[in-house]
């Protein structure tokens, strides 16, 4: 049934109502349906709008804290590889003096070899405990990520790319790598 609007109503009132076909007003016909329709879309959009930042927010509270204790666990990187050159000149020094101790016997030199040997593992221990490990040795098979072959030997023991010789350790801070092993690595013996 269709409405018919009166234009005495429209100029008395200034409000459209719309009136039934047959002239009666007496019940104004509510189209509320569609309305009702559209405010139900509405919400629902605005709700998953809703959740999605939400999601959003929470993805982006998680990768800040990520990045945050990232950057507290390789805050100390800088020091930590200044250090480790240090350990690096300890194991010289070791490797220099274990022939000497053993050779003389003289008991002052026993101990200063003793001490440069304590001081080392200290420094070893501390690194250890801010998180650096470190790699590189004797008879691993090589790893070009990890390690740097500063040279290659024939082997006749020895599979091809196995380590022969660790020139200078490497190390890993939490697993990242600071510095690769410098080795030897082990060629193929031709007869």
């Amino acid at each position: 049934m269709e409405t018919k609007q009166s234009t005495e109503e429209i100029k008395t009132t200034g409000e459209t109502t719309p009136t039934r076909e047959d002239g009666g007003n007496d019940a104004p016909v509510k189209d509320l349906g569609s309305n009702d329709q559209r405010a139900q879309a509405s919400v629902e959009a605005a709700q998953k709008e809703m959740l999605y930042l939400r999601a959003e927010m929470e993805n982006y509270k998680r990768r800040m804290l990520k990045e945050q204790e990232q950057a507290i666990r390789f805050a100390n990187e800088k020091l930590i590889k200044d250090l480790l050159g240090i350990a690096d000149y300890f194991d010289l020094a070791f490797a220099h003096a274990k022939p000497i101790k053993a050779r003389t016997g003289d008991p002052e030199l026993t101990n200063f070899v003793s001490g440069i040997e304590m001081t080392q593992r200290e420094l070893v221990q501390l690194l250890g405990r801010f998180g650096v490990e470190f790699i590189g040795t004797v008879g691993e098979k090589f790893d070009p990520v990890r390690h740097e072959a500063i040279s290659q030997k024939e082997s006749a023991t020895e599979d091809a790319g196995t380590v022969l010789e660790v020139l200078q350790k490497g190390s890993l801070l939490h697993g990242r790598l600071l510095k690769p092993a410098r080795v030897v690595v082990a060629k193929k013996h031709e007869a």
